[in-house]
């Protein structure tokens, strides 16, 4: 068994759950903790592990990820974003989630780059070569509700597989926390 697994997620859809309750007719969100073990491939091997998942994606579906922000606010110095990343070229849905990212821990340029909305978070921490660790804190599988069937889309509501995770610099600063779902993905694709 990988030692990253741990029984609770604190923060367990938390994020989500934030955007879901500003929207005029609030989504549904069931889901449950999951073991990563029990994870299906190529899940298990997107999902469970301490990488960032811009790159783990990108090799994945050997294509560029693109940002596409659904809804974005600041409080204080954390930027939050709920989002859909998106294969470049193919503008497939590659992973939908959420993000709190804390800007105080960033330089100023990285944070004039997160403010722009336009590059994913691990590629402007690739960017500015910015030292972090990712930790996978809960593995789950969601039920996808009618937005996440719409921006992934899927033909109708399915079990998808995901993580919470969380980002941190050399200091040991949080520099993001992050839930990070997958499409359901098809055959044929390689393993990462």
């Amino acid at each position: 068994m990988m030692s990253i697994f741990v029984a609770t997620c604190p923060k367990f859809l938390t994020l989500l759950g934030t955007f879901y309750e500003m929207m005029p007719e609030p989504m549904p969100l069931t889901a449950e903790l999951t073991d990563p073990d029990e994870m299906p491939e190529p899940y298990r091997g997107l999902l469970v592990h301490r990488n960032d998942m811009t790159p783990t994606l990108e090799r994945y579906h050997h294509e560029t990820v693109a940002l596409r922000v659904l809804h974005r606010f600041s409080v204080g110095n954390h930027f939050f974003r709920h989002i859909v990343l998106q294969g470049e070229a193919s503008g497939l849905p590659r992973e939908y989630g959420a993000i709190r990212i804390a800007l105080h821990a960033l330089s100023e340029p990285a944070r004039r780059r997160v403010l722009e909305c336009k590059v994913p978070l691990g590629g402007i921490l690739r960017e500015f070569a910015i030292a972090h660790q990712s930790c996978a804190g809960g593995f789950f599988r969601v039920r996808s509700n009618q937005l996440m069937t719409e921006v992934l889309g899927l033909d109708g509501s399915e079990w998808l597989y995901g993580r919470c995770n969380c980002l941190t610099n050399s200091a040991g600063e949080t520099i993001a926390e992050v839930i990070e779902i997958l499409p359901t993905l098809s055959g044929g694709q390689q393993s990462p």
